[in-house]
């Protein structure tokens, strides 16, 4: 049986996680009544001798709010149900694996089903920590990874780890296109270096028990299309690094997904276009597929612009702007028409175009152009000086 069909197999046996709050949450136990509550959290530590259990907890919904987490202790009841895996805080489904209180670790993560009176644990679900970053190689002899993790700063080098796979690791392949069945079974064969990837590890984090693969996302300037050949070439900016730069062609797979942005930041300002439909001097995200062979998502917008208003004629529905062309040069003024139904943004509130109040110099505002680079759709500004 496929990793996929035993992960669907497995909605029969494993309690399904709901997060909330550590004092809302709650499981329904197939079979055992009324839902029990729950709390989620990192194990501190485990006294499998007095059966305690210390976790720092985490606040808020689905429990992202690490900062504001804090420390408890359980008593452990002796029936206890001690499990790894079943999906903590994921949609989808997952095999969960018998374990031991002297399995759990510091640092994993475990999902805990209370008592009524949530005086005592009667259920803990456990998983490895999670990691992203680059894979820089895959090594099938030794059946490893070795993943490069960003610098915590500039100055910070990037920073590089090997983890051993485990015999049954299981690979999942993210097309990128973010579409309901994007993210398909794989195999190690399918991942090569360049991909991001995120691991779940194992509870003593010494293997990995899960691979997602997806590939880079890469931002530039169109530069040139060639519609026949299904070719985009890129203007790319420099990195953080200063690294970078220069051009790159990629060929669009023949279903990639083509969004259009209208730049004006509102719900319906992205549309599905084709390749067709972009205009050379746009900007570009376009997302790879995990073995960076083909574009697969195109997300194209006008260039942001980001300059000092000199001066809006709101009945014409222009504005005229200063904007920098090289250091120690003068700022170059031009005027620009502003579309009927562009979005103005004032100190943070939606406003019109005439609420815009000029001074010597300024304000500083960031104006995001048509796709055709013609007319500005966004303006987002303030008055202070």
């Amino acid at each position: 049986m496929s990793a996929l069909k035993r992960r669907m197999v497995a909605w029969t046996f494993v309690v399904a996680i709901v997060l909330g709050t550590d004092d809302s949450a709650s499981a329904q136990v197939p079979g055992r009544g009324a839902p029990r509550p729950e709390v989620r959290g990192v194990v501190k530590s485990v006294d499998a001798t007095a059966g305690m259990i210390t976790v720092s907890l985490f606040d808020g919904r689905g429990g992202g709010d690490r900062t504001a987490a804090v420390e408890r202790s359980y008593p452990i009841a002796k029936t206890a149900e001690v499990v790894v895996g079943g999906g903590i805080g994921r949609g989808g489904y997952s095999v969960a694996k018998e374990a031991k209180l002297s399995d759990l670790t510091v640092g994993v993560t475990v999902a805990l089903t209370l008592t009524a009176d949530q005086a005592v644990v009667e259920g803990i679900v456990a998983e490895g920590p999670q990691v992203r970053g680059v894979l820089k190689t895959v090594d099938a002899g030794k059946n490893s990874l070795t993943i490069s993790f960003p610098g915590s700063s500039r100055e910070q080098s990037s920073e590089e780890k090997t983890y051993a796979l485990a015999s049954d690791a299981e690979f999942a392949i993210d097309d990128g296109r973010g579409r309901r069945f994007s993210i398909k079974e794989g195999k190690l064969a399918d991942i090569t270096a360049g991909a991001m990837v995120t691991l779940r590890l194992s509870l003593d984090q010494k293997q990995i028990v899960s691979v997602q693969a997806e590939g880079p996302s890469v931002f530039g300037i169109v530069k040139s299309l060639d519609l026949s050949k299904n070719l985009l070439t890129l203007t790319l900016g420099l990195g953080r690094d200063g690294v970078g730069g220069g051009e790159r062609i990629f060929e669009l797979a023949s279903d990639a997904t083509v969004l259009l942005d209208d730049g004006k930041g509102r719900r319906l300002s992205i549309k599905e276009g084709k390749l067709s439909d972009i205009l050379v001097g746009a900007a570009a995200n376009v997302r790879l597929s995990a073995d960076q062979r083909f574009a697969t998502l195109l997300r194209v917008e006008g260039p942001s612009l980001p300059a000092l208003i000199k001066a809006v004629d709101s009945a014409n529905g222009t504005v005229t702007i200063a904007t920098r062309v090289g250091r120690g040069e003068n700022p170059e003024e031009k005027t620009l028409p502003v579309a009927k139904d562009a979005r103005i943004v004032l100190d943070g509130n939606e406003s019109k175009l005439a609420d815009i109040k000029v001074f010597d110099n300024g304000p500083f505002a960031m104006l995001r152009l048509s796709l055709d680079q013609k007319s500005v759709q966004s303006i987002q500004t303030g008055q202070g000086r």
